[in-house]
């Protein structure tokens, strides 16, 4: 099927209509589902917090050190599935310009540097009583300093055009260009512990089996998740806060008068 015929289509039409901005100023309104999910925070917070600092065991060899794990893992899983999305939501908007893309492109944006910077600092601290140093051009550590600097470019042209003649379509299209592009470094980040000789560690997890035991496993597995909850209610409060932000300018741009309100 053609992407035009896909797009006339009544299933389509239906799911755009849906992701409407003022239809998901609608469905956000209703403030329960930030409660409900305030609650799930709490709790896996506390949970995560208990079982990280009271349950587990010293590290024989890391000792208490070790125990940053349970921020510089999660940080850095979230930091390259916020890139994922970011690519994904990258060609849905070259294909179908969605005006939701763009909010959520700028979202994903911010949050992704938020994630990486974290992933990059705990990374420095972890590292230091294990490796004598905060840094090293490891391939895991650069690859990861390269998702950093491509989460940071596409912010920048997205920031920097605002005060330009270039229109909102073409800068999204460029930034948008450049997170796809990004996305060859997310496999790089994820074998180069494999495909090259690094100080930093293998994976403790693989597709089939993990060498962490369950006591430490568990509580990252919460961390991450309390990660992930706390990002989708970010996000979802930023993409509302930008959706206002944007029905202001747009009514003001309509009616001058506005302004003087």
């Amino acid at each position: 099927m053609e992407i035009k015929e896909w797009r006339n289509s009544t299933q389509l039409t239906r799911f755009h209509e849906l992701l409407k901005p003022t239809n998901y100023l609608q469905i956000t309104s209703n403030f329960g589902w930030l409660r409900l999910l305030i609650l799930f925070i709490s709790v896996l917070s506390l949970s995560g917090f208990l079982l990280a600092t009271m349950i587990t065991c010293t590290d024989n060899q890391q000792g208490e050190n070790y125990r940053i794990i349970y921020i510089h893992v999660p940080s850095a899983w979230m930091a390259m599935l916020l890139y994922l999305l970011l690519a994904i939501n990258s060609i849905i908007f070259l294909l179908y310009r969605h005006p939701m893309s763009t909010f959520i492109i700028d979202s994903l944006s911010k949050t992704g540097i938020i994630y990486t910077g974290i992933t990059l600092f705990t990374g420095s601290l972890w590292a230091f009583p294990m490796w004598g140093t905060f840094w090293v051009w490891d391939a895991r550590l650069t690859s990861v300093l390269i998702l950093f600097f491509l989460y940071l470019v596409h912010k920048i042209i997205l920031i920097s055009s605002q005060h330009t003649q270039m229109n909102i379509e073409k800068r999204y299209k460029i930034a948008s260009i450049v997170s796809i592009i990004g996305f060859i470094n997310l496999p790089i980040i994820k074998y180069s512990v494999d495909w090259w000789s690094t100080l930093h560690q293998g994976s403790s997890i693989t597709q089939y089996q993990t060498q962490m035991h369950l006591t430490v496993l568990t509580p990252l597995l919460i961390t991450f998740s309390l990660f992930l909850l706390i990002t989708v209610v970010m996000t979802l409060y930023d993409m509302r806060q930008k959706i206002i932000r944007n029905t202001i300018r747009s009514n003001r741009l309509r009616d001058p008068s506005i302004n003087h309100i």
